[in-house]
């Protein structure tokens, strides 16, 4: 993770972390139960009804976090830094398991309240400390303009055997896989632009209108979900292989596995076609269409060797007063937000079984002959 990016993800942390009031609110919970505990003698229906005002709020606002629709790269962020569980849901669950655990014995309940807050309340400290620390050093952040879509694609070494000439290569591969996309959503086949490469792992991050990026978010997430049906073929294979069974056996699975996604790419692509391409002329859609299977194809195969790709969108208003065109855009980041939230990392395992076509063979052909 580069040092913009840290910024960012911790800028917005804090600021979550601020919305929430997690750190008071448990301080709260705390000091109801030491009083109730250490004291039995107290009102203790005044103290309880304090407690649950309290986790009522928390709950209320850990419901409502942004964290819980990170991008899986920044999912893998928080794991990194290790406050994954600080935030959102998990937190929230946490925290009623505390409660559950303990219905009877509180002391037990309060101890463990004591380290989760003061575990969060470290976090929130030197958040602030890092935040401050990479402003005062000018550390920019890895901020989103208004209007702004980001496409993120992680590219194995392995896949490109770290080679510059294999990665250049797959670059270019990557922008004829990405620009029918631009087409049918805008009609143009503008060049795709750069926001940021990072060599920790090879990721490039472009940049997008969010039309376009929409277009991309549906297709991973349909992709991703599909593809999760074929990692029990992949399992299976991966043991085949270990016990040295012939290649010439092992096409049947992969075949298999074409049979299951291949069918649902072509009905997503009429599917993109039917949503998202009024505006292209009949004969234009039909070749639309046919390359947009070829697309759809490339990135499924490349899903199955341990590419991952992200989506994130700016989440920033206008401050016009809102318009048909701005409640459009806002629409439009919803959706990509929604679809990128679905869009998980899965498992890899090293044994490919999709080999779907990714140009046309018989055109192919008669251009040779």
């Amino acid at each position: 993770m580069n040092t913009t990016k840290l910024h960012i993800i911790a800028k917005t942390l804090k600021n979550e972390m601020a919305r929430t009031g997690s750190v008071n609110l448990l301080g709260t919970v705390v000091q109801t139960l030491e009083r109730e505990v250490n004291d039995p003698r107290q009102q203790q229906q005044q103290l309880q009804n304090q407690r649950s005002e309290a986790l009522k709020t928390l709950y209320t606002r850990l419901k409502e976090s942004p964290v819980d629709n990170y991008s899986p790269a920044w999912r893998d962020a928080l794991e990194e830094i290790g406050v994954s569980d600080q935030f959102g849901a998990i937190l929230e669950k946490r925290v009623r398991g505390i409660f559950e655990r303990n219905k009877i014995t509180l002391q037990s309940a309060l101890e463990e309240l004591k380290q989760l807050r003061a575990k969060i309340a470290s976090t929130q400290s030197n958040l602030e400390t890092l935040v401050s620390s990479l402003e005062y050093f000018s550390v920019g952040e890895d901020e989103l303009g208004k209007d702004e879509c980001e496409v993120g694609v992680v590219i194995p070494r392995k896949y490109v055997k770290g080679n510059l000439k294999e990665f250049g290569s797959e670059l270019v591969e990557l922008e004829k896989t990405l620009l029918v996309f631009s087409e049918l959503a805008t009609g143009q086949r503008e060049p795709l632009e750069i926001r940021q490469i990072s060599s920790s792992e090879l990721s490039i991050f472009l940049d997008y209108l969010p039309e376009i990026g929409l277009c991309i978010a549906v297709s991973i997430e349909r992709i991703v979900a599909l593809y999760k049906q074929v990692l029990e073929i992949k399992k299976l294979k991966k043991e085949l292989v270990k016990q040295k069974v012939p290649e010439r056996h092992l096409k049947g699975i992969e075949e298999h596995a074409a049979s299951l996604v291949a069918p649902e790419i072509k009905v997503l692509a009429k599917e993109l076609i039917e949503n998202y391409g009024d505006h292209l002329e009949q004969g234009r859609k039909k070749e639309v269409l046919t390359e947009l299977q070829f697309s759809l194809n490339k990135l499924a195969n490349r899903i199955d060797r341990g590419f991952n790709i992200e989506l994130r969108v700016s989440t920033t208003e206008s401050d016009e007063k809102k318009n048909e065109k701005s409640q459009s855009n806002s629409s439009v980041k919803k959706r990509i937000m929604k679809s990128a939230a679905k869009i998980e990392y899965l498992d890899q395992i090293n044994e490919p079984v999709l080999y779907l076509p990714e140009k046309n063979e018989e055109s192919d052909e008669n251009g040779k002959s």
